[in-house]
């Protein structure tokens, strides 16, 4: 039985509660049940009779029964008034008749619309309901309010997110990537033409209602500075209600500008590139980088301290590496990494394959792992069989390992051990672990079918994956995986897993090792076959044609207008990314309505320009580097980055969304992002 992810568990304690609401209100049915068999009725002189005629000493309420329905004329008690009041936004609408002068002296109307209606009752205070007029007059505001309501994009974190929060303990934080922000940057400009969506951490209700979106880029500054001086950010802690810790690329070596900028390759998109150029290199290079992100979280030592690698194998004809699993995908695909948060107490006891990683290459060797499992007293699979073989198809390794913990069920079925098998088996998991070590080589990359269930018996963690189960996709949907022995069958004419003895550890790391070769053997997207139909195919190709490899080409062929902000440093490095730009400050200004405006500018006047042109264009980025030496100390950088983001807030335009993004500190804290979007004011008018 695999282990329930958080969201699972989440689930779990959320039935709990609601059974014990569900538990309290079946105990107060119960009360109500019992004194309606009572039957007692109350004489004129209040001497109280049960059924049967007899006095009795209970006391009972001489308040008159609660009617369903409210007489016209009669007065509504103030704590049944409090109920029939709606609040939604700080905006107070009545639901029912009430009486003005309890209204007026117990709710203080808020602003905006609702506190011109309240006034106007508050002035016919004298008489003693409202008259209907009235109360159809602010049910008409309500439906008008939840009309305007209808229309404001909203935000929400999922699972992931909510992991990421700051507010949560340092332990239980799980970092996003920069990749992260991207593809919600991505999903807000373009919607489901973007193809990438942040769907694995959080949520945009009516995108398409954004109005524009601000990017406050802050370079040299990390979390560890807002938390230390947190209580100086009051507007920040006022205005944005999701702040989150990133994994920024400054911890990796790698350029923050890049990372924003620069868009992964999908399969379609290489599949372009190579028809177009007739090579796969700028594709590769956008997957390499991708991969920087392994040196955030594993001990990966600087490409530039390896030797240079033997060109890739003649075989391939592409990259092995583009069919590595991101980081991003090794967390949805639920393996092992050391991350922070619930991954540490998670994964605690596991161990490395390799002390020190090397960067992964499209030579790197491959080998195929697959482990057998049974169930013991722990009631978790622990292992009991390992086989990993090469990509010659050879048994390098292959031993039969005896748990700790007493079995209780051997799945003789599956794992193909028996009671018999193990019987005088030494083998314990540390020395697979030990042995494992000693043979990986540092930029091994581990193949299989389904490795994170692999790799949690072996209770180890390695960077480099190609798991079939994910590069073989015929059913079109990335959460549906197909079974190993199917793929056999279908793409290498064998059949796997036919012994009624169960399976073979060799057999399945051979199979899998086969499949990835064939696939490398082919192209990308061999093996990925989705059940659309022509025509939707037909209009896929049409939308891709307008894909390319860069954040601001995305945008601008949408037909978006972007601008960029900062210094000539970082307009310098954002051009590389840029097509059909127009410069304005330093630079001529080329009157063009298209493309993207980088405005050149000093540090100083970073936000006052983001302020004047914010509002002129769909997507702006602002980018600022920090000199920490002109400050003298911490708490006057602090008190004036808060003021940066508030001038910045309060120049955006309703429903815009904004994100400030803190690029943490080399050797140091991570990064933070801070998201919201700026809602506008409830109004409630008198039609």
């Amino acid at each position: 039985m695999k282990p329930l992810t958080t969201k699972q568990l989440q689930r779990m304690e959320k039935k709990k509660k609601k059974l014990a609401a569900f538990l309290e209100i079946a105990k107060l049915n119960d009360k109500d049940r019992e004194a309606r068999a009572l039957m007692l009725c109350t004489k004129e002189d209040g001497e109280i009779l049960d059924i049967s005629g007899n006095s009795t000493d209970i006391p009972v309420s001489r308040e008159e029964p609660k009617r369903k329905r409210q007489k016209k004329n009669d007065e509504i008690p103030l704590q049944e008034t409090k109920k029939n009041i709606v609040s939604i936004d700080s905006q107070i609408v009545c639901k029912s008749p009430v009486k003005c002068e309890e209204l007026n002296h117990e709710i203080k109307p808020e602003s905006h619309g609702a506190s011109n209606l309240f006034s106007d009752l508050s002035e016919n205070r004298t008489k003693q309901d409202l008259t209907s007029e009235q109360y159809a007059e602010l049910k008409r505001a309500l439906r008008e309010k939840k009309s305007h309501l209808s229309y404001i994009p909203r935000f929400h974190l999922k699972d992931m997110g909510f992991n990421a929060c700051i507010k949560e303990e340092e332990d239980d934080r799980t970092p996003l990537f920069i990749s992260d922000i991207q593809h919600l940057l991505m999903y807000a400009l373009m919607g489901f033409h973007s193809p990438y969506v942040p769907s694995r951490w959080c949520h945009i209700e009516k995108n398409s209602r954004i109005s524009h979106t601000v990017v406050f880029v802050i370079e040299g500054i990390s979390l560890y500075d807002y938390q230390s001086h947190e209580s100086l950010c009051t507007n920040m802690k006022e205005v944005f209600t999701n702040k989150l810790e990133v994994i920024t690329s400054v911890s990796y070596n790698n350029s923050l500008i890049q990372e924003l900028a620069a868009v992964p390759l999908t399969i379609t998109q290489k599949n372009r590139i190579l028809k177009e150029y007739g090579s796969l290199e700028v594709a590769l290079k956008h997957r390499e980088d991708l991969f920087k992100v392994f040196r955030a979280v594993f001990p990966v030592i600087d490409s530039s301290l390896i030797p240079d690698k033997t060109p890739r194998p003649a075989t391939d004809q592409f990259p092995r590496t583009m069919l590595l699993l991101s980081a991003a995908q090794l967390i949805e695909e639920n393996y092992p990494l050391p991350l922070k948060g619930k991954h540490r107490s998670r994964y605690q006891d596991f161990v490395f394959t390799k002390d020190v990683y090397q960067e992964v290459t499209p030579s790197s060797p491959m080998f195929g792992l697959d482990c057998e499992m049974c169930r013991t007293t722990t009631r978790d699979l622990e292992l009991t069989r390992i086989s990993i073989v090469n990509e010659k198809l050879e048994v390098v390794y292959e031993t039969l390992v005896k748990p700790y913990n007493s079995i209780t069920d051997y799945l003789t079925r599956f794992s193909g051990i028996t009671k018999s098998i193990l019987k005088n088996v030494t083998m314990r998991l540390e020395d697979v672990q030990r042995d494992i070590r000693a043979l990986l080589p540092p930029d091994a990359i581990l193949v299989g079918q389904s490795l994170n269930f692999d790799l949690l018996a072996l209770k180890m963690m390695h960077p480099y994956i190609i798991d079939t189960s994910v590069i073989y996709n015929i059913t079109g949907d990335r959460l549906r995986k197909t079974k190993l022995s199917f793929l056999a069958q279908k793409f290498l004419g064998e059949e796997i897993q036919q012994s009624v003895h169960g399976h073979c550890s060799v057999e399945d790391s051979t199979t899998s090792m086969k499949l990835t070769q064939l696939k490398l053997a082919n192209d990308r997207s061999f093996g990925a076959i989705s059940p659309s139909s022509q025509k939707d195919k037909h209009c896929r190709i049409h939308r891709i044609k307008k894909i390319s490899t860069s954040l601001f080409s995305h945008v601008s062929k949408m037909e978006k207008t972007v601008s960029v902000i900062g210094s000539e440093e970082v307009i310098d490095e954002y051009s590389r990314y840029l097509s059909e730009a127009v410069y304005c400050g330093n630079r001529n200004i080329e009157e063009n309505n298209k493309g993207v405006k980088c405005v050149v500018t000093s540090n100083e006047s970073v936000v006052v320009e983001t302020c004047n042109v914010a509002r002129e264009h769909t997507f702006t980025i602002s980018h600022l580097k920090l000199d920490r030496a002109k400050y003298c100390d911490d708490s006057d950088l602090m008190k004036e980055v808060n003021q940066w983001c508030c001038t910045i807030w309060e120049n955006m335009a309703y429903n815009g969304l904004c994100v400030v993004l803190f690029s943490g500190v080399k050797g140091g804290a991570n990064g933070a992002a801070f998201i919201e979007i700026k809602r506008p004011p409830t109004i409630l008018r008198r039609t």
